[in-house]
C-alpha cells in the first residue's frame, strides 16, 4: 500500500486518493475551509502535506484549543508566522489569555503578520480586566494592506504617525487608551474607513471621557458605553462627538455620556437610539441646560428615515421636552419604540412629529393593567395620511388600556391596511371575549386587516 491506494495485478487502484493529484494552490484551498487545527494536523498524512498547512493564507486559533498546553500553541504560531514564507496572510484571528508568555510573544506575531501582508487582523485576550502596556506594535499603525481589525482587550500604546489607507471595517472591544486623542486619532487615520463599532465599560483604565469619531466615510457606527466598575463624578464630562455625514445606520448605547454632538446627516439614516444623558446625577441639576442638550440632540437626528428608541430613552425625551413639541422629522416612515405605562399618553404627542410615518411598531413595558389610559382628542397628521402598519409586539390580555390603545389606532387611522397583535390569555374564553370587543371597533380604514397571533401552535386570525 502506498499513499495512493492499494496496488492489485493488472495495475488497477483500490481506495485511489485523487485528492493528492490535485496541485497545492487548490488543496490550500480546501484546508483554508477547516479549522485551523484540523489543517495542521493533515501534516501527518504524508510528506506532501507535511508543510502544506504553512501556504494556508489564514490562521484561526485559540490556546484552550491544544491539550498540550501552551507550548504546542506557540510553536504552530511561530511555524505559520515565520517571514521567511513565501505566502501572504489573508487572515489572522487569534484568542489568547492572560498569561504573560502570549504578552512576550503577541508583539512579535502581530508584527510579522504585518510584514506577511495581513489583511485581517482580529487579536481577542480571553479577559476584560486584561492590563497590558506594549502588546499592539506600532507597524501595525501603518500597515497598507489591513483591510479590517478587530481588537478585544488589548492596550494601544501611544503613536504619532498612523495611515491605514485600506481599512474598512474596525472593532474596538473594551480597550484600553493612553488618552482621547490616541483613539480619535486612530479613527480619523482611515479615509476609507467605513464600519466602526467601540464598545467601552467604562473603568479606571480606560475611561475615555470625550468620544470622537470624525470619519468623513464612515457609513455604520456602532458605540457601546457602559459603566460597571467606575462611578463617574458629577464633575466628569463624559461626551460623544460624531462627525460622520454619510452615515446610513447609527446605534448608540450609552448611559455614561452627558451629551451627544452629531454633525448634521446628509443621508437617510436608520438609529437606535438607547441613551440616558446621565440623567441619574444630572436631573436635578441645571434643568434648562439639559433640556437644550436633549432638544440639540434630537434636532440633529431630524432627517433620519428609521428609529428604534428604547423606554429610557423616551422617558427622557418625555420628561425635558414636556412643555413643547418635539422637533418634526419629515423623512420619518418607521418608528420602534419602547412604552412605558406611565409615557403611554404621550404617544400621540410624538406621533405629531412624524407627519409621514408609514409604519409603528410598539413594545409595552411595566403596563399596569389597571391603570387609566387618557390619549390626547386630536389625530396627529400620519394617523390621517400616511400611516399604513401597526403593530404591538408585546402580548395583551384584553386589559381596559390595552384595549383603548388598540381601539384608538382603529378608529382614527385612515389609510391603515394591517394592524398585528399579539394575544397572551390564560383561556379561550378571554381569548374570546378580545374577538368580539375588536370585531365592535370601528374602522376608519375600509381596507384595514387585524392579525391577531395567538401564543402557542394556533395559526394568526384575520379579522
Amino acid at each position: 500500500m502506498n499513499e495512493r491506494g492499494v496496488r492489485l495485478r493488472g495495475g488497477r487502484m483500490i481506495g485511489e486518493d485523487r485528492i493528492s493529484f490535485f496541485p497545492d494552490h487548490l488543496l490550500c484551498e480546501i484546508l483554508s475551509h477547516l479549522p485551523t487545527k484540523v489543517a495542521v494536523r493533515t501534516c501527518v498524512l504524508s510528506k506532501r502535506w507535511k508543510s502544506l498547512w504553512l501556504s494556508v493564507p489564514l490562521l484561526d486559533l485559540g490556546v484552550e484549543e491544544f491539550r498540550a498546553g501552551y507550548s504546542e500553541f506557540a510553536r504552530v504560531l511561530h511555524s505559520f508566522l515565520d517571514i521567511s514564507r513565501e505566502t501572504r496572510i489573508h487572515k489572522l484571528i487569534l484568542y489568547l489569555t492572560r498569561n504573560q508568555r502570549d504578552q512576550s510573544y503577541l508583539t512579535q506575531w502581530i508584527h510579522n503578520a504585518v510584514m506577511l501582508k495581513v489583511q485581517h487582523l482580529d487579536i481577542n485576550i480571553c479577559s476584560a480586566s486584561y492590563v497590558g502596556t506594549k502588546l499592539m506594535p506600532l507597524c501595525l499603525y501603518t500597515c497598507e494592506t489591513l483591510l479590517s481589525l478587530k481588537l478585544y482587550h488589548v492596550a494601544l500604546p501611544d503613536f504619532e504617525n498612523v495611515s491605514l489607507p485600506r481599512l474598512k471595517i474596525m472593532h474596538l472591544n473594551d480597550n484600553i487608551y493612553t488618552s482621547d486623542a490616541l483613539l480619535e486619532n486612530l479613527i480619523s487615520s482611515c479615509p476609507v474607513l467605513e464600519d466602526l463599532k467601540v464598545f467601552r465599560y467604562v473603568g479606571i483604565e480606560n475611561v475615555v471621557k470625550v468620544l470622537r469619531v470624525r470619519c468623513q466615510s464612515l457609513k455604520s457606527l456602532q458605540i457601546f458605553l457602559h459603566s460597571v466598575w467606575y462611578q463617574a463624578s458629577e464633575d466628569d464630562d463624559c461626551k460623544v462627538v460624531i462627525d460622520a455625514p454619510g452615515l446610513s445606520c447609527l446605534n448608540l448605547e450609552d448611559h455614561c455620556s452627558k451629551s451627544f454632538v452629531i454633525s448634521s446627516l446628509t443621508s437617510p439614516v436608520k438609529v437606535d437610539i438607547d441613551v440616558s444623558f446621565d440623567v441619574v446625577r444630572s436631573v436635578f441639576r441645571n434643568v434648562s441646560s439639559k433640556r437644550s442638550v436633549v432638544r440639540n440632540f434630537l434636532t440633529r437626528l431630524s432627517g433620519i428615515r428609521d428609529m428604534t428608541m428604547s423606554g429610557t430613552t423616551l422617558k427622557i425625551l418625555s420628561y425635558y421636552v414636556v412643555d413643547e413639541p418635539l422637533p418634526q422629522f419629515p423623512n420619518m416612515t418607521h418608528f420602534y419604540a419602547v412604552f412605558y405605562n406611565s409615557d403611554l399618553q404621550k404617544l400621540p404627542n410624538f406621533l405629531e412629529s412624524f407627519p409621514n410615518l408609514k409604519s409603528l411598531v410598539l413594545e409595552l413595558e411595566e403596563f399596569e393593567k389597571n391603570e387609566l389610559l387618557i390619549l390626547s382628542s386630536s389625530i396627529p397628521k400620519c394617523l390621517i395620511s400616511s400611516l399604513e402598519h401597526v403593530e404591538i409586539q408585546t402580548a395583551i390580555s384584553g386589559a381596559e388600556p390595552e384595549m383603548k390603545l388598540v381601539k384608538y389606532f382603529l378608529e382614527n387611522s385612515a389609510v391603515l391596511k394591517k394592524f398585528t397583535l399579539r394575544l397572551g390569555c390564560k383561556t379561550m374564553d378571554e381569548e374570546s371575549i378580545i374577538f368580539m370587543e375588536l370585531l365592535r371597533f370601528m374602522r376608519c380604514s375600509a381596507s384595514c386587516v387585524v392579525d391577531v397571533e395567538l401564543e402557542g401552535i394556533y395559526p394568526t386570525f384575520q379579522l
